[in-house]
């Protein structure tokens, strides 16, 4: 089962800088701010959604596998990169000046966000190793995948939310709990997180 993150938001709207425990803009950070709204960058957290991209077309890819087997192949290619990566090699008007405020991200989030993502690389790599070694079973693969896959948009929608500001990490918590689990699909009866398990994440 992978272990999961409750994420906060006590003041969604307020600023990040004025939330409990959070520490105050530096002098570069306080530069950087006023540029990021027009680039379509969240000025709470420095970061943006852009990222997600890389993520979700390989989930895209994923999703499309027990009716076509041969998108394993794509699935396959894809290989971990890092914000800065995405951005320099992407089309992003200001890549730049993204790749300059997540390194300057203000804490928590920067650090929350990097171990999300972490969690999520891990996690396709697992799958699509995983899922590869069952093409001969294509129940056991739509099950064992569909579990993945649901961590995943879970994860996902964590990382949304830090990138919108919802960086307060409470503790550990076992909603998204759909185990990859090593039983028959027959009888296992552990379920899936739920979209339900999902929005607890920001409850």
């Amino acid at each position: 089962m992978m272990n999961a993150l409750k994420i906060s938001d006590s003041a969604p709207d307020a600023d990040m800088a004025s939330a409990p425990h959070a520490r105050p803009l530096t002098a570069r950070q306080a530069a950087l701010k006023p540029r990021l709204t027009a680039a379509n960058i969240n000025e709470k957290s420095f970061l943006a959604t852009d990222y997600l991209n890389h993520f979700n077309e390989v989930v895209m890819l994923l999703e499309m596998v027990p009716d076509m087997l041969d998108m394993l192949e794509d699935c396959a290619d894809w290989t971990p990169k890092t914000y800065q990566k995405h951005f320099a090699d992407s089309g992003f008007a200001d890549k730049a000046l993204a790749i300059e405020a997540y390194e300057n991200a203000p804490e928590p989030s920067r650090t929350l966000f990097d171990d999300l993502t972490q969690r999520l690389n891990t996690l396709i790599l697992d799958a699509v190793a995983d899922i590869t070694a069952l093409v001969d079973d294509r129940e056991a693969l739509s099950y064992r995948l569909e579990a993945y896959l649901s961590d995943m948009r879970a994860l996902l929608s964590a990382l949304n939310g830090v990138i919108h500001g919802k960086t307060h990490m409470d503790e550990d918590l076992n909603h998204m709990s759909s185990a990859i689990s090593e039983k028959d699909p027959s009888t296992d009866t552990t379920e899936a997180a739920s979209q339900a398990d999902i929005d607890a994440l920001f409850d």
